[in-house]
This record gives structure tokens, C-alpha cells and sequence, in this order.
């Protein structure tokens, strides 16, 4: 698995660079921190999967003997090792900007607001890799694009009908919930996420096992 690793870190040194000036340049612009850190990960998808479609290097992969389960677990431990690397740096810029950008309208990241980018990421990273496994590229990526306008159009959807129609059981379930999220963010946060990270994992492996790659 290593040596998939050290392939999508040489495959993506060149986003590295980019971040170094990006994630500085988005606070000097004072543009909304969660919308640039979230952005960031969602480009790292569209260039992963990118790369791999145009080197073919699926089907060079499977041919040597390599478990292709081993290709998929490689793919999310990079993307959470991405993930932790960049969130490391922000929230470094993050304290600078804050300590001689005095102009900024956003407050400095909190552990919440921290945990909400990872969380948010997280999900993205979950809805998204099986999407990408399972359809060609430029397919996958319009069902991404459709997929996140319309989940949260769909929910809103929702929301609208529960408050009209005075769902009182939702309404209920839901100020219960949020109370219990309000007051211990991390221990519904975390565990939801790294459920539905695991479950997006075994999903692709499955996804990738029957996939033909000819």
C-alpha cells in the first residue's frame, strides 16, 4: 500500500504547491475560509480521478499483483492523510491572518468550526469515491455536480413541507437531536462521519472488484 500512497503523492505534489498560495491569497481576499477549505478538497477528487483516467492507471495497477481492495484503501487513506495535511496548514494561515489581517470579517477557526470542515469533507469524500469508481469520469463528475444541488434542494424540500404540514414527530425528533449535537458536538459528529466513511469504503472496494477494467 505504500507505494500507492508515495503514487498519489507524487501524482498530486503540484496541488501541494498550489495550496502553499492559495490558502494565503483566499485570506488576504478575506473570502469565507469553510467555502476555500471545503474547495480544496473537492479539486483534490476532480484531479485524482483526473489523472487516473487520463494515464489509465487502473488498468496498469490490476494487472500486477496487487489486491485491488488494497488500490481502494490506498485512495481513502491518501485523501484522509490530504485531508489532515491541509487542515494543518489552514488552520496555521488561519492564526497569522488573524494576528496582522485585521480587516477579516470571519472569526478564527474553533474546535467546532474545525470539526465542521473535517466532518463536511469527510462526507464528500464518502458520497463522492463510489461515484468515481463506479461511473466513467466525465459521467461521475456530472453526477457528483447533480448530487450535491440536489441533496441539499431535496432537503430543503423537506424542511419545507415538515414546517407546513407541522410534522410534529420530525420537528421533534430534530430539536432533540440538534440539543444533543449542540451540547456534545464530537461524539455525534465524529462517530456519524467515520461510519459513513467506512461504509463508502467497503462500498468501492465492491464497486472496483467487479469493475471491468479492459
Amino acid at each position: 500500500m505504500i507505494p500507492l500512497l508515495k503514487m498519489d503523492f507524487f501524482m498530486t505534489a503540484n496541488y501541494f504547491m498550489i495550496i502553499l498560495f492559495v490558502v494565503p491569497y483566499m485570506y488576504v481576499m478575506n473570502i469565507s475560509p469553510p467555502f476555500t477549505f471545503v474547495g480544496l478538497q473537492i479539486w483534490l477528487l476532480i484531479g485524482l480521478f483526473y489523472y487516473d483516467q487520463q494515464s489509465g492507471i487502473h488498468k496498469f495497477l490490476v494487472s500486477l499483483p496487487v489486491d485491488r481492495t488494497n488500490i481502494v484503501r490506498a485512495r481513502y487513506l491518501f485523501a484522509a492523510i490530504f485531508l489532515f495535511l491541509t487542515f494543518v496548514y489552514f488552520v496555521l494561515i488561519d492564526r497569522l491572518a488573524h494576528r496582522y489581517l485585521h480587516y477579516l470579517e470571519y472569526q478564527p477557526i474553533s474546535a467546532r468550526a474545525a470539526l465542521m470542515y473535517i466532518c463536511i469533507s469527510l462526507i464528500i469524500y464518502a458520497l463522492s469515491f463510489p461515484i468515481y469508481y463506479y461511473f466513467s469520469y466525465l459521467a461521475a463528475l456530472m453526477v457528483q455536480f447533480l448530487l450535491f444541488i440536489v441533496l441539499p434542494g431535496t432537503f430543503l424540500l423537506l424542511l419545507n413541507m415538515v414546517v407546513k404540514f407541522k410534522i410534529q414527530w420530525v420537528i421533534d425528533a430534530a430539536e432533540q437531536f440538534f440539543s444533543h449535537f449542540s451540547a456534545h458536538p464530537f461524539l455525534v459528529a465524529i462517530p456519524a462521519t467515520l461510519v459513513s466513511y467506512l461504509i463508502s469504503l467497503f462500498l468501492s472496494q465492491k464497486i472496483f472488484m467487479k469493475k471491468d477494467l479492459k
